[in-house]
């Protein structure tokens, strides 16, 4: 007697030689993606693939059921079997029952599979020889229909899959009967919204915030550190296999860095399965369309991660975040690549290459082209429709933004494979990103306020709120004492409140004023600006209140007394005692008291450790030897002081050590029409600088040399960039640092 087997969905049944999964796909967002909303077009479809394990299978009675969902109308006509391409094979079935496979009765779908297949029975597939064949070993089959959410279906709600199976007799290598179940899968009806439009705050995705981190192996050695049904497996020429993936800093199979390595490749070498692109990470690349370049063995790379995603519906991010913000908008996305274009498998089982190769529709020989959907709740909600290969721009950016509810701090976020495997549907994911989508605030005085000791200034700041939802309203004003690290709320009329947006130019806006003020000498240095939030709670909360970073200076100066003397020059080095000589030149001295010498172990924290009286001549040299004893490594800078002692100007710093590690520094964020950075090098070298727009277009290059120790770069003529956020990157051989700046 044969025996019966349950089993749910993402259970491969018998040992793995029966794949089964389920999976939607919305037909109407098919090319670039989309939420699901009324009126839309879902495609069901379940597919069955059977496979060799050492020996062939063989599996008969196969048969499959489903129902119409409830708030859907189902599309006559569009019952049939296709190849895992999603190509017609067998089919359109009448609705009636008849002796083709399909019928639908009352909503109750039967779809009979396989070879002796009828309207009453399910048919026979076997492993190694029945069609559609993937090279001879496997057959792939996938059922499928179409349904209409109702036009009249409200946003926010849902439609519900909660009834369907697969049903199947095993022949070879046992006898057994095999029942496949479907859980129930939810599908949420949202409007239509994109990416954030003004930026976001850092991803709340876990692993590295959702780039994966760096490393100079190619293959990194920790697995991806939320949840997924995949394997992981290192990439090589025949790997990471179907159901697996790999974490690379290069796709290539051996770490060539040649994209336009010959394709196919036999035998294979370079490339994944002698067919795979070639190609780097995407964070942070300069052009986000094309991705960063692939980075030579031993060198630093950023991570991404190779998918070979399975034949059923497997899970490829997934996780809960616990820190969210009520009532807040959220965006979910992903950058894909299909990197793929030749995997395709006709129905016959021969490979793109092979002689008789019949493509797909267009002349596509890509193959199974990667679908994916994001889920929150255990609700879908978005998803990416067909990812098409693309090797003038592979990176593609899919996502959504959401609404939370008005008590959730939490959720769960999960993205799936839409598409079977097989022939196709390798593709990569990077910058997974969870992150509050907020407003662009712009001040109406930025970055700084510049005002003279002997006049009065009144301060007349305002800020312009901007956003794509009618949902910032609450603001606040603060102010920062300390260099704009920690902030304090401003009190009194006009210093908080609610705005009322209004729609400018298709945006919510309105703009909020602090109440004029006369700014002092002692306000010097002092910081304003605004944070909003959606509630009054989010507001008060250090978390979920929104700032984009930008801010005011004061800076009040004296303007009635020039201090007259120019450093030339100031550098140093370590004599043979092991003591730090200190030499600079300096031109134009008038009036002055003296030179401080400073020192600081961090280059922030600054000590006197002498005083040269200043010679007030025209060209002067001076020289100082630091009488402490040198460990480590020190920074020096001067302090030129006038005979009124209350005016003074310091030189840059210098760093002497006996050897540095490479550092970068932002040392000025927002900024008007040039950049300052601080760099620390081991050795002379150049640094490049990129500055690119969050589209990763890039705007600006400049080139510095820069000297063994301490440098101060300033990447000029920023005048003509607008406001907004952008991306700073520091390139040098074997080094990459990157930074998010404001312009305002």
């Amino acid at each position: 007697m044969a025996s019966i087997f349950f089993l749910p969905l993402f259970l491969k049944a018998q040992g793995g030689r029966v794949d089964v999964g389920k999976s939607f796909l919305n037909i109407s967002k098919l090319n670039g993606g989309g939420t699901f909303n009324p009126g839309d077009t879902i495609e069901i479809r379940v597919t069955v693939a059977v496979k060799t394990q050492g020996s062939r299978t063989i599996i008969d009675s196969l048969q499959v059921f489903d129902q119409v969902p409830l708030k859907t109308t189902y599309i006559i006509g569009s019952m049939r079997v296709t190849t895992n391409e999603g190509i017609r094979y067998k089919g359109p079935f009448t609705e009636v029952q008849d002796a083709d496979w399909g019928k639908n009765l009352g909503g109750n779908i039967t779809i009979n599979l396989g070879v002796y297949a009828n309207g009453i029975r399910g048919g026979r597939l076997r492993s190694d020889s029945s069609r559609p064949s993937f090279y001879g070993s496997h057959c792939i089959m996938v059922a499928c229909y179409r349904v209409r959410i109702n036009p009249m279906t409200p946003y926010g709600d849902s439609i519900v899959f909660n009834i369907g199976s697969v049903r199947y007799r095993m022949l070879s290598p046992t006898n057994s009967v095999t029942v496949v179940s479907f859980p129930v899968r939810k599908i949420k009806l949202i409007q239509a919204s994109n990416a954030c439009e003004f930026g976001s705050n850092m991803s709340a995705a876990s692993d590295s915030a959702g780039t994966f981190a760096s490393g100079t192996t190619a293959n990194r050695l920790a697995p991806v550190l939320f949840g997924t049904t995949y394997i992981k497996q290192n990439v090589s020429t025949n790997q990471p296999n179907d159901y697996y993936y790999a974490i690379v800093n290069n796709s290539s199979a051996n770490g060539s860095t040649n994209v336009n390595a010959p394709m196919p490749e036999s035998p294979a070498t370079r490339r994944v399965f002698g067919l795979w692109d070639i190609g780097g990470d995407h964070t942070g690349a300069s052009n986000q369309s094309q991705g960063n370049p692939p980075v030579a063995p031993g060198m630093r790379g950023g991570y991404f991660v190779l998918v070979n995603a399975s034949y059923i519906t497997d899970i490829a991010y997934q996780e809960t975040l616990n820190n969210l913000c009520p009532n807040t908008y959220y965006e979910f996305s992903a950058w894909y690549r299909n990197v793929c274009p030749r995997c395709s498998c006709d129905s016959n089982g021969r490979g793109s290459s092979a002689v008789g190769f019949i493509p797909a529709p267009g002349n596509d020989s890509s193959g199974v082209r990667p679908n994916l959907s994001f889920e929150i709740d255990g609700f879908i909600c978005y998803t990416t429709g067909d990812i098409r290969y693309d090797r003038v721009k592979p990176w593609k950016k899919f996502g959504f933004t959401f609404l939370t509810r008005g008590a959730q701090n939490m959720a769960n976020f999960l993205i799936r494979n839409n598409s079977p495997g097989g022939g196709g549907n390798d593709w990569a994911i990077d910058d997974i990103k969870v992150a509050h989508c907020g407003p662009r605030l712009s001040m109406n005085i930025t970055p700084t306020y510049l005002g003279c000791r002997e006049a009065t200034n009144i301060i007349s700041l305002s800020d312009t709120i901007r956003h794509m939802y009618n949902s910032y309203v609450y603001y606040q004003w603060q102010v920062s004492n300390v260099g704009g690290t920690v902030w304090s709320n401003l009190f009194g009329p006009g210093t908080s409140g609610v705005g009322t947006p209004t729609l400018v130019g298709g945006y919510y806006q309105y703009i909020t004023n602090l109440p004029p003020f006369i700014a002092t000498y002692a306000d010097s240095g002092k910081y304003y600006r605004v944070i909003v939030g959606t509630t009054a709670a989010n507001l008060n909360s250090a978390s979920c209140a929104y700032t984009d970073g930008s801010a005011t200076m004061l800076q009040i100066i004296t303007c009635g007394v020039v201090l007259k003397g120019n450093f030339l020059q100031f550098r140093g080095n370590l004599n043979n005692n092991g003591n730090a000589f200190l030499n600079w030149n300096t031109q134009g001295e008038e009036d002055l008291a003296h030179y401080e010498v400073e020192s600081s172990e961090d280059g922030i924290s600054y000590r006197s450790i002498g005083i040269l009286p200043a010679k007030n001549m025209p060209l002067v040299s001076y020289n100082f030897t630091d009488p402490e004893t040198f460990t480590g490594n020190k920074y020096y800078r001067l302090k030129m002081v006038g005979n009124d002692v209350r005016t003074f100007k310091y030189s840059h710093a210098v760093l002497l050590g006996k050897s540095f590690q490479t550092k970068v520094k932002l040392v000025e964020n927002p900024f008007s029409t040039r950049i300052k950075l601080d760099a620390i090098v081991p050795a002379d070298v150049q640094i490049r600088l990129f500055l690119f727009d969050e589209k990763g277009r890039k705007l600006k290059e400049n080139l510095s040399n820069l000297k063994k120790g301490l440098n101060q770069i300033y990447f000029d003529n920023l005048e003509g960039i607008v406001p907004g956020i952008y991306i700073l990157s520091a390139e040098m051989p074997n080094e990459n640092f990157r930074f998010k700046v404001v312009k305002k």
